[in-house]
């Protein structure tokens, strides 16, 4: 599956999913959220920036009336591997009670920031939510987090391309990648 990389992609050691498998996989799961939610309204919190380009294709393919809310959260604050602090942008009068709450997010790593999150959704008693990831890796995590659907399962590797970044480049790559170690 991996290919060798020339061009503008010369800064990738390898593509690990192309964008023709990541369109693919984003199609099917949309059709899952679209026969679960069927009939509701959704309140859809993305996690930015990472999920810029997963929550724009996923929110195109839903045939189900969604309000989206974007929130800034993290723990790598630039660098490889999760800090352990988890930082948040969560504007004042943002409230789910009683609401059907689909949360997106790019990547399940440590698995902190989603736990943290969806502590803080079911403290406000939504009517449900579903967490939804591109990206699992495979590893022990920090915190165990419920996750209900998965794009893929990688590796444990730092990943970058399709909204992911490292230092604030690559997110642009429409496929995803691995970076070259050099």
């Amino acid at each position: 599956m991996a290919k060798a990389v020339t061009g503008l992609f010369a800064d990738l050691e390898r593509i690990l999913l192309s964008a023709e498998q990541i369109q693919t996989r984003v199609v099917r799961m949309a059709a899952e959220l679209n026969r679960v939610f069927a009939g509701r309204t959704v309140s859809v919190v993305a996690l930015m920036d990472g999920a810029l380009f997963f929550v724009a294709d996923l929110l195109r393919q839903l045939e189900i009336p969604v309000k989206l809310h974007t929130l800034s959260a993290n723990s790598y604050h630039g660098g490889f591997a999760s800090s352990g602090d988890v930082r948040m942008d969560w504007p004042a009068d943002l409230n789910f009670e009683g609401k059907d709450v689909l949360l997106l997010d790019d990547i399940l790593d440590t698995g902190l920031t989603l736990s943290v999150l969806r502590d803080k959704i079911n403290a406000q008693r939504p009517a449900s939510l579903r967490t939804v990831v591109l990206l699992a890796k495979k590893r022990e995590r920090v915190r165990n987090v419920t996750v209900e659907d998965i794009g893929f399962e990688i590796e444990n590797e730092f990943v970058v391309g399709y909204g992911m970044d490292y230092q604030g480049h690559f997110r642009n790559l429409p496929c995803i990648g691995i970076l070259n170690p050099s």
